[in-house]
C-alpha cells in the first residue's frame, strides 16, 4: 500500500521541492500551501515534472484549515511551514515575534494532535519536525527564529518518546544537515 504524506509549507522552497519529489516516486502526496495563489503555482510546476498531488491551502495557523486537514487519511506528516524572523532580539516587534512561533511551534504542534488521533488508532504512522542547525546554534539577530527551531526539536524529542508505545515516529530533521 502506497502511503500518504501530508507536506505543509508546501507552496515554496523545500517542502515545494519534496512535495514533486516524493510524488514522483508514486507516494499520495497532499501538498499543503499557506495561500490559495500558491494552488496555481504548484499544480503548474507538477503538471511540468508529469506529476499527480493533492494541492490544498493549509494554513497552520488557521484553525478551519487544521480543522480539514484532520479529516485526511495520513501516514506520514512533514510539518515543514515555517518562517524567519531576523533581527535584534531588543527589536523585534511583539507581533513579529507572535507570527514567528505560531507558524513555527504552535500550528504544527496544533496540527500534529489532530493527525495523531487518527495514526494511534491505526497504531501506525510517522511525524517529521523539520528544524534547521539555528534549532542547535544561535547566532547574533536570529534569536527568535533559533528559539522556534530549539522548541520544535524539543518538541519532537518529547512526542517521540510519548508516542513510540503506539507504534508511531516521531523525529526532527536539519534542513541542510546530512543524517546518519
Amino acid at each position: 500500500m502506497v502511503s500518504t504524506i501530508l507536506i505543509t509549507g508546501a507552496g515554496t522552497g523545500f517542502g515545494h521541492e519534496v512535495a514533486l519529489r516524493l510524488a514522483a516516486k508514486g507516494f499520495n502526496v497532499i501538498a499543503g500551501v499557506e495561500i490559495a495563489s500558491q494552488v496555481y503555482a504548484l499544480s503548474e510546476a507538477a503538471k511540468q515534472r508529469g506529476v499527480d498531488l493533492q494541492i490544498e491551502k493549509l494554513d497552520v495557523t488557521c484553525e478551519g484549515d487544521r480543522l480539514k486537514a484532520a479529516q485526511w487519511d495520513v501516514d506520514i506528516l512533514l510539518n515543514n511551514a515555517g518562517i524567519s524572523e531576523g533581527g535584534a532580539v531588543a527589536d523585534i516587534p511583539a507581533a513579529n515575534l507572535r507570527r514567528q512561533y505560531e507558524v513555527n511551534i504552535i500550528g504544527p504542534v496544533l496540527l500534529t494532535q489532530l493527525l495523531l488521533r487518527k495514526m494511534v488508532e491505526k497504531k501506525k504512522g510517522r511525524i517529521v519536525f523539520m528544524s534547521s542547525v539555528a534549532g542547535l546554534t544561535t547566532d547574533p539577530f536570529s534569536g527568535a527564529y533559533s528559539s522556534s527551531k530549539h522548541a520544535i526539536e524539543a518538541i519532537a524529542s518529547a512526542l517521540s518518546q510519548e508516542v513510540k508505545e503506539f507504534g508511531i515516529d516521531a523525529e526532527i530533521s536539519q534542513k541542510g544537515c546530512t543524517s546518519g
